[in-house]
Formats: C-alpha cells, structure tokens, sequence
C-alpha cells in the first residue's frame, strides 16, 4: 500500500505545507536550473486546506502527496469562481481514492467549485527529418490527447460521450462541442458553465457543454446528434 515511485521507493512524509508543492523544475541555458516560482495566494491556501486534512482520518495519505499547481477560474455573472488543482501524474490514483471525503472539505473552505487534474506535459511534433527526442514522441504526448484528458477530468466521475468541433463563418477558431450522457443531466447542468470556463483556462480553447441526444429523439434533436 502506498505511494510509489516508478523507480520503487516510496513517497518522503511532507514536514510541512511547502514540502506538498511540486513543481517541475525548469532548465536554462547552459543546463542551469531556473529558480522555481513563490506559491500564489490560491496555492497557499490549497496548501494550508490539504496539510489540514493530511492530519485527519480518511485523507492521511495526503501526507505523502504533492500538488504541481492550482489556479483560481472565475465564470458566470454571479461571481463564482472555481478552484483547479493540477496534482502529478503518479498521485492521481490516491487523489480519486479520498476524492469524496477530500472534495467536499475543500469546497467548504474555499467557497468554490473544486476540480482535480492529472498534471501532464504536451510535446511538440516531431519536424520533419529532426526529432526533438531520441525515441518518437507519444501519442499521450500530443496537444489533442492532453486537452481530451483534461476535460475527462474536468467531468469526472462523468464520462464524455461524443465531441466534435463547429466551424462557424468569420470566426478564426472552432468552438468544441462536448457532448455528456443524458442520465446525468440533473447533476450536472449547473455545472455546465463551470466545465467550459475550467477548459479554456487549461487549453485556450473555446467550448460548449451539452448532452447527447440519441437518434430515436425528435427530428430537431436528432440534427444536434454529433455524427
């Protein structure tokens, strides 16, 4: 049981709040390594909530366990606001295991929609007769299969069921459609708002949240019905 690393030991015990930021570090030039960023004030309070609950039954693994990042999304004309915690990618198992008690607690102290995301890195496309690594870059490194991640975790413990891009005239960019499962419409349609704001702040893109209708539906539903 516990946290492990790929190499086989395991995770210290964080000493302190600091110790549970996990950045990655930053090479310069000449191999120097930059000087990693202060916690913002959202980080600081992410911090101080999760090395609290590290000491309560149900979430003491929290102890072992780091978060990369946390950013502060405001949406809607009634000023919420939603609070995203990149955690790295080997704790995500541990994080969905207390998500239900660890959640809620850190939507009470913070007043704001909580939402949990796999830190995850996109490499560039390898050019043309030059790679930039010495083994060929893999497809969970790519720009779409990192943003398709992100909004499986944006969503969680939902599911996307169907996406497709818009292309609308004199706008440069499509807007993506996600499509979600219409049994989980009532749970779910507040947060409809939350999910697009969340997205473009992870990947810039623009977005609209809807649920999939099937083909048996009426005939100005089943033209919504992504192909």
């Amino acid at each position: 049981g516990g946290l492990r690393l790929r190499g086989g030991g395991k995770f210290e015990v964080n000493e302190k709040e600091d110790d549970m930021l996990m950045r990655r570090t930053k090479v310069g030039k000449a191999g120097k390594s930059k000087a990693q960023e202060p916690p913002s004030a959202v980080e600081r309070e992410v911090l101080r909530i999760l090395w609290k609950l590290a000491g309560e039954e149900g979430t003491r693994i929290l102890k072992y366990c780091h978060i990369t990042s946390a950013m502060e999304v405001q949406y809607g004309e009634d000023g919420a606001r939603a609070v995203v915690v990149l955690v790295p990618f080997v704790e995500m198992v541990e994080y969905r295991k207390i998500e239900q008690d660890l959640v809620p607690r850190m939507e009470e102290e913070l007043g704001a929609h909580v939402v949990l995301v796999q830190y995850r890195r996109i490499q560039r496309k390898e050019k043309h007769g030059k790679r930039l690594l010495k083994q060929k870059r893999p497809m969970s490194r790519s720009m779409t299969a990192v943003h398709n991640a992100y909004l499986e975790d944006i969503v969680h413990p939902h599911h996307v069921v169907g996406r497709r891009r818009e292309y609308i005239p004199h706008q440069p960019v499509p807007t993506h459609l996600v499509y979600l499962d219409p049994k989980v419409k009532e749970s779910t349609q507040a947060k409809l708002i939350m999910y697009r704001e969340v997205y473009k702040a992870l990947t810039k893109r623009k977005s609209q949240f809807d649920y999939l209708v099937y083909p048996n539906g009426p005939e100005e539903l089943r033209q919504r019905t992504p192909k």
